[in-house]
Parts: C-alpha cells; structure tokens; sequence
C-alpha cells in the first residue's frame, strides 16, 4: 500500500512540475488542477478545422442566446458556438467552442462567461455530492476548464488535457 501511496505522490508531483513550467498564461484551482490557458495566438480558426481535428457531430447554438433569468447574452460577441464531441485518451468528452472576431475579443469578451460556465458546473456538482449518499453513483462529469486558442475559447468536459488532444490533433 506504502509503494501505490509513494507512486501516486511522485506522479502527482511529476505533472504540478511540467505543468507549472509552461509558458502559456495558465490559471489553477486550489488543488493545483489547471482549468484555464490562453496560448496567444493570432490565429482565426473556423469549425472546419476542429472537424479535421476529429470534433465529431459539432451542433451549432444560438451565439446570441440571453440568459432567462438576466436578460444578459450567454455569449456575449461571439459569432458562432458549437457543442461537439471529441474521441480523447479519457473516452469520448463533449467541447463547447465559442468563435470570436479576434483573440482580444476572444479574451475581453469570453473567458468571464467560460469561467462562468464551469463554476456553475462545479456548484452544481458540489451540490449532488452533498445530497446524495455515499453508495449512489454520481455523474460529475461536466465542463472543467477552458482554453483560449486564437479566436477561439474551447470549453472541455471533465479537465484541460481533453482540449489540450484536440489541439495537437489541429497541428
């Protein structure tokens, strides 16, 4: 049991390691999980070359939707949004990709509300543990991080290496 715990700590330790030591602008929670990184890039990109990539079945959504409850935009500037999902080394997870006009508009105008997203997720998830017992099986899958890429921000279900393959599947 010493040998798992002494395994789990170093690999633990191995990847807060290399993680820390990227160059791109990265956010983490608490618990040292990146949820967030922007990678500047000046590039546009369209929903063909995450297609290419392997997003499969990308369902375009309402860009301008507004919230109910608000009245706010749910995306504020962004052109287009698709739901999609991508064959990743952690199963199939689904990916929100929001287009922007830029990367600035990209950052001035969508990470809030993708923060926004994966709070509510996260709130929400909090929730169900709290009510439910122990011997219930909970789905906490949800959206867990977000990345900027380009004029795109990439909300990925579940943790940022989901979004991290479907970059280097565009490159």
């Amino acid at each position: 049991m010493k040998i798992n715990t002494l395994i789990l700590v170093t690999s633990l330790s191995i990847i807060t390691i290399l993680g820390c030591g990227n160059k791109d602008n990265s956010d983490s929670s608490e618990a040292g999980i990146v949820t967030s990184k922007i990678i500047n890039e000046e590039n546009n990109y369209s929903i063909s070359d995450f297609e290419g990539a392997g997003l499969k079945k990308p369902k375009p959504l309402k860009a301008d939707a507004v919230d109910k409850k608000t009245g706010e935009a749910i995306t504020p500037k962004a052109t287009e949004v698709y739901l999609g999902f991508y064959k990743s080394s952690f199963g199939p997870k689904d990916i929100e990709v929001r287009f922007y006009e830029s990367h600035s508009d990209a950052i001035n105008y969508g990470v809030d509300t993708a923060e926004e997203t994966i709070n509510a997720v996260v709130a929400f998830t909090n929730a169900l543990i709290e009510t439910t017992s122990a011997e219930s099986t909970t789905s906490t899958a949800g959206y867990g991080a977000y990345v900027v890429i380009g004029n795109v921000i990439m909300i990925c279900q579940g943790q940022i290496e989901v979004c991290e393959e479907l970059i280097d599947d565009m490159k």
